[in-house]
């Protein structure tokens, strides 16, 4: 079986001319609006979540919507396919940042996991926030008329908040020991990133070959590069956490005076 897949590129499920999107518009904020007033909505309404006979069925939907959201993007490609990696699936593998906090947040709501959980505080809560505020570098092509435009939002929203969610309504919080798991979890999915980069022209997994000054031309290079700044933001998510942590506390300790 060929690699290959189709290229159709009008309608709903196709995709429109560069520039179609248009950052920190309305199509742009929208979806963003949308995710932080249903966790206003959640922390508002936590109590009684925590009660409710059908909160385990409400995070199972979480999951299989995360689900829908990853595997129809995989659908769509087929149809539509995708000029970066000359139309071959090899070069769209799940091997993204946002790949790994989506499936492993699938896992992680409906179970309670406690190690999961922590891999998805620092690994989705960095890494689909950033995607969220750039999304321009990869949705360019799609807007609300686009179905590609409603799957990366809900690829990357709905984990965010389903970690938020987990931490809101069940209490979950981050151990220190989960940033090296997280940063252990990214530096093995690496390996099979960097033959892959090598092995298919047009692939650009854990953005080792992106376009860009900032970092070294050579993705062993620019991994080394990757990892040290991933352990000096997610030991700045730490420290805010444990800050925001002690704010909380002090405020309830002020309240039952």
């Amino acid at each position: 079986m060929s690699g290959d897949y189709t290229y159709y590129c009008d309608g709903f499920f196709g995709f429109g001319p560069p520039g179609t999107f248009r950052a920190y518009s309305l199509m742009h904020f929208a979806p963003l609006v949308l995710c932080i007033g249903l966790l206003i909505l959640v922390w508002f309404r936590r109590d009684k979540l925590r009660k409710w006979e059908g909160e385990t069925h409400l995070r199972f939907v979480m999951a299989f919507l995360m689900f829908v959201m990853e595997f129809g993007f995989f659908v769509w490609l087929l149809y539509v396919g995708d000029t970066s990696g000359n139309n071959s699936m090899m070069t769209k593998l799940p091997l993204h940042v946002c790949d790994l906090g989506l499936i492993i947040c699938m896992f992680m709501v409906p179970s309670k996991n406690k190690t999961l959980f922590g891999i998805n505080f620092f690994v989705t809560l960095f890494g689909a926030t950033l995607a969220c505020i750039i999304p321009q570098t990869v949705l360019d092509c799609a807007d609300p008329s686009y179905f590609r435009y409603y799957q990366y939002f809900g690829e990357h929203l709905i984990p965010i908040f389903g970690t938020v969610y987990m931490i809101i309504v069940h209490r979950m919080r981050p151990r220190y020991r989960d940033i090296w798991v997280s940063t252990g979890v990214l530096a093995a999915m690496l390996i099979p990133a960097f033959w892959l980069n090598e092995a298919f022209p047009g692939s650009d997994y854990m953005f080792l070959r992106l376009d860009t000054t900032l970092f070294p031309e050579n993705q062993y290079v620019r991994a080394v590069v990757y990892t040290v700044l991933i352990i000096v933001i997610f030991h700045l998510m730490w420290i805010l956490w444990k800050l925001l942590m002690r704010i909380l506390q002090q405020r309830n300790s002020a309240r039952s005076l």
